[in-house]
């Protein structure tokens, strides 16, 4: 028996028989993966083939995203070859991709031409996000030591680097179930042991940084291991600029909210220890960086984050190709439980360097199909935005943010709610008002961002009503200006409900200062109501 419970907007059997993926293919996330050294050979120990495969089986805010494959050279598996940045017909551009991973082997020597490293430079500047990588000594220097940003998150060049056996090496290997250090015990089950950062700006106190969430999974503490990676850094000097288009740009600009400028963050740290072996010297023990990440939509820039060594994504440290072993999965091709989190970690990458504008248009698709998922279609009501009130947004919000946190990782619902509030009342104000929030309960952040996220999800549901049997429809020229419009409108029916609180808390605490100034009066008054 079919029960119609939602009376409002009547939007089951209509939303259900739409054609999202058609709908919404416009805002399907866009990746670039470039190489100038590695692979894309499935049969190739230094082949990406297990780190594109995880990433084009992601789930990015709900939809699956588009991985182009390029190499700088002559690669049979790949999308593109002879691949050059500043390309017009298929290079880096905002118009075509969402994020580029930069995977160099190329030393300082083969430095790209200015006129590639401008293109990423206009990526970033643009809202772009960019993840970089290299190896020991200089390795991935001729991709990324000129980049702006990149460039001062990780140590490129040869003149600073860890070598590759001396006392400066840089080694996480641990030692396999022979327990002695060798050289394939990279190719093991036994993975190196990361110690994640729990004071980052992007995770907030006490949570990983979003890079190292896995929801279910818990932190991410666990990385393949090599005995010889390279290592990131932050910047020590902030006032550095670059320049593009014939203008000087600030390389760390402050941040739209003020404050200062946006700083990258240590995501996690890792240790370098162990004994010697042929070609390798035994070490004395360090920790060094292993992410650094940079938030720079903070700046209305693309976000960055930067690797110790490419070593963590390539099959020989994964699936143990060409090594004898079985990698960091068991004897039959599966994952480890280990394992599993390294690919969570793919995924946030991926989903973390997000341009806004893109997650914004993904959150459209992503609603409705969570309104659409059993429990959620019997618990929620989904009033007209213009009907509604603001505690029914509150609450709408609230249980589309908890439904969204039980599936995906909690940091990706937490986006939401902040781009919802963003949205709606300005990144300086959403941003001061998260900070304070703490302070004023129910009348701070979170019950404003639950209502801006319940009106985006009434616009949403109303919109795709709307145009139901439109074959094609422009989801950032309809849904994304109608869910941002309607987020405003939530947040301002939610202020006013909340100055209402404040007003009656006013007249309470005037009552209170009389009683505490007159307490006979007080008594009086008291004994007449009596």
């Amino acid at each position: 028996m079919e029960v119609n419970l939602f009376p409002e907007l009547n939007f089951g059997p209509e939303l259900v028989a739409i054609d999202r993926l058609r709908w919404f293919k416009f805002c399907r996330p866009k990746i670039l993966v470039v190489t100038d050294g590695l692979n894309f050979d499935p049969n190739d120990d230094f082949g990406l083939t297990q780190f594109i495969s995880t990433i084009e089986l992601a789930t990015i805010y709900g939809t699956t995203p588009t991985v182009v494959k390029a190499h700088t050279g002559s690669d049979s598996n790949a999308d593109i070859t002879n691949f050059h940045f500043d390309d017009p017909n298929n290079g880096l551009s905002k118009s075509r991709y969402d994020v580029v991973f930069l995977f160099g082997v190329d030393r300082e020597f083969s430095a790209l031409p200015q006129s590639e490293v401008d293109a990423i430079a206009a990526f970033m500047e643009a809202g772009g996000g960019v993840f970089a990588t290299g190896d020991h000594e200089d390795l991935g220097a001729g991709m990324s030591k000129d980049v702006p940003r990149v460039r001062n998150m990780r140590y490129w060049l040869s003149s600073e680097t860890p070598d590759i056996g001396d006392t400066s090496r840089l080694s996480t290997n641990l030692p396999g179930d022979n327990d002695i250090y060798e050289f394939a015990d990279q190719s093991d089950t036994h993975p190196q042991r990361l110690y994640v950062n729990y004071r980052t700006e992007a995770g907030g106190i006490g949570d990983p940084h979003p890079l190292l969430q896995s929801g279910s999974l818990g932190p991410i503490e666990v990385f393949p291991d090599h005995p010889h990676e390279g290592e990131c850094r932050i910047p020590t000097n902030l006032n550095t600029t670059f320049t593009l288009g014939g203008d000087e740009k600030e390389e760390w600009p402050d941040a739209i909210s003020g404050g200062g400028k946006i700083v990258p963050e240590v995501a996690a740290l890792t240790m370098s220890h162990g004994d010697a072996f042929p070609g390798k010297e035994a070490l004395t023990p360090r920790s060094f960086m292993a992410i650094v990440a940079y938030d720079g939509h903070l700046a209305n820039r693309g976000r960055i984050s930067c690797d110790a060594t490419w070593h963590h994504f390539v099959n020989i440290n994964i699936d143990g190709t060409d090594s004898g072993r079985s990698g960091l999965q068991d004897s039959m091709g599966n994952d480890t439980p280990n394992m599993l989190k390294i690919r969570e970690y793919y995924k946030n990458l991926a989903s973390w360097l997000m341009p806004k504008h893109r997650r914004i248009c993904l959150y459209t698709p992503w609603i409705i199909a969570e309104i659409l998922r059993y429990p959620l279609f019997e618990e929620v009501r989904i009033p007209k935005l213009a009907d509604a009130s603001a505690d029914q947004l509150n609450r709408l919000g609230d249980l589309v943010i908890k439904s969204l946190a039980n599936r995906f990782p909690v940091w990706q619902a937490r986006q939401m709610l902040d781009d919802a509030l963003e949205s709606a009342i300005g990144v300086k104000e959403a941003r001061t008002l998260n900070t304070i929030a703490q302070d004023f309960g129910r009348l701070g952040g979170k019950e404003l961002s639950n209502a801006a996220v319940g009106g985006m999800v009434s616009a949403v549901i109303e919109t795709a009503l709307v145009n139901k049997d439109k074959q094609e429809i422009d989801v950032d020229a309809l849904f994304v200006p109608a869910a941002t419009k309607a987020a405003r409108l939530a947040a301002e029916k939610y202020y006013h409900h909340s100055m209402d609180d404040l007003q009656r808390i006013q007249n309470l605490y005037k009552d209170v200062l009389r009683s505490l100034q007159n307490p006979k009066a007080a008594r009086k008054q008291k004994n007449v109501a009596a």
